[in-house]
């Protein structure tokens, strides 16, 4: 009872909160929390794994609406600029299994790898909001954090700096 009361909610927190354009934060470039977690073929990913590279970390739910809003512009990005060191990770937030998930990503074309959250990764990442984008530089250094949807041409702007 005390886990449907909590996941209502947040449900209605994110929904009140997530719309919206101006929760930019600018970081003082902490080191992004690693985490490892499963992406829908059942195989760990850590975000170890990607050093080197410029990384967005992508929270969303498929039940989002700004979230569903900014996935096209990520994947766009993601195949514009992989080859030159930039890794998009999805962390979905959905509850329950993945076949909602996998369907709705494979509906939107997504290419990049799209990881289950955890409470974990939640907490480590202060997740308060969806959609909420983290980017960290080659150095695994959190320079930008974004709640609500950025605009793909001030995204990818960032993203040219960074690589």
């Amino acid at each position: 009872m005390l886990k449907k009361a909590l996941a209502v909610s947040f449900t209605a927190f994110v929904l009140f909160f997530g719309c919206t354009n101006k929760g930019e934060q600018a970081s003082a470039e902490p080191t992004a929390p690693e985490f490892t977690l499963q992406d829908m073929n059942g195989n760990t990913v850590s975000l170890s794994n990607f050093k080197g590279k410029v990384v967005i970390i992508d929270f969303w739910a498929t039940w989002c609406p700004p979230c569903r809003t900014a996935l096209p512009g990520l994947e766009r990005l993601y195949k514009a600029y992989n080859a030159k060191g930039l890794v998009v990770l999805g962390i979905s937030v959905d509850q329950g299994g993945w076949d909602s998930v996998k369907e709705y990503g494979a509906g939107l074309g997504i290419t990049y790898p799209i990881l289950k959250g955890n409470d974990d990764v939640l907490v480590k990442y202060m997740v308060r909001s969806i959609p909420m984008l983290v980017i960290t530089d080659r150095k695994g250094k959190m320079r930008k954090q974004h709640i609500g949807v950025k605009s793909e041409e001030d995204l990818e702007n960032e993203v040219k700096a960074l690589l």
